[in-house]
């Protein structure tokens, strides 16, 4: 298993991780150590529909405090502070400032006289953004979808962290903080994303409505949590 989850950035990437899940979920024995190596291989992931089954899986599987709090750093890591549309902003001004443009300036011509000159100037290549993670570049690409998943997957991450036994409540906290950031980031890209579908906005809006309220009132979790956290195995 090991061996396949290193072709996560590959072509076969959606059959292998079909694969994880499906030993994941038989042999509770392998969940961790298959769990470490996927974290592991979040980074090179650059499939939206295989980061979704990733963090997932992440989402789902985790049962100790070691593994909640491992997974939970690394999909934060890959998507970064918040607000999620500020680098697309940049691009886009980035993408007009090299915008092709044509400059007229008055030349002295060698008999002495005027001349009106028109020079064309080519744009800059655009370069390529490789330091930005790929689940960062599809947040801010307005992957609706996908931003559900993972601020799912963070509440999730989130509960369990306060179910363990003798769990930290400061890191607990933390991480419920944080994920009412991503939420609240996701939510400010799906609004502004005029191109999404209007059911998809709705599902998000009403996912991350329940999210929120879970994390935020205790009765909420009380009755909600459990269900939230095996909704996924009953599935």
């Amino acid at each position: 298993v090991h061996t396949l989850m290193d072709f996560l950035g590959g072509d076969g990437a959606l059959q292998v991780i079909l694969f994880v899940r499906a030993i994941v979920e038989q042999y509770p024995v392998l969940r961790r150590p298959i769990l470490t190596k996927l974290v592991e291989s979040l980074e090179s992931i650059t499939a939206p529909n295989v980061m979704s089954i990733a963090l997932w899986i992440l989402g789902q599987y985790p049962d100790c405090g070691e593994s909640v709090k491992e997974a939970f750093e690394a999909i934060t890591e890959q998507v970064g502070e918040e607000p999620y549309a500020s680098t697309e902003d940049k691009t886009l001004l980035a993408h007009n400032d090299a915008a092709p443009k044509f400059v007229t300036k008055n030349v002295v011509l060698s008999d002495g006289t005027y001349a009106t000159q028109t020079v064309y100037n080519e744009p800059k290549a655009a370069k390529v953004d490789t330091t930005t993670p790929f689940l960062r570049k599809a947040i801010i690409g307005g992957d609706i979808f996908l931003g559900t998943v993972l601020f799912s997957a963070l509440t999730k991450l989130s509960l369990r962290s306060g179910r363990i036994e003798g769990a930290n409540v400061t890191v607990t906290k933390g991480m419920s903080a944080k994920t009412l950031l991503v939420t609240c980031g996701v939510m400010k890209v799906a609004e502004n994303n005029s191109d999404a579908q209007k059911s998809s906005v709705t599902d998000c809006k009403e996912k991350a409505t329940m999210c929120c309220k879970v994390l935020l009132d205790a009765q909420a979790n009380a009755m909600l949590g459990d269900i939230l956290l095996n909704e996924g195995k009953a599935s």
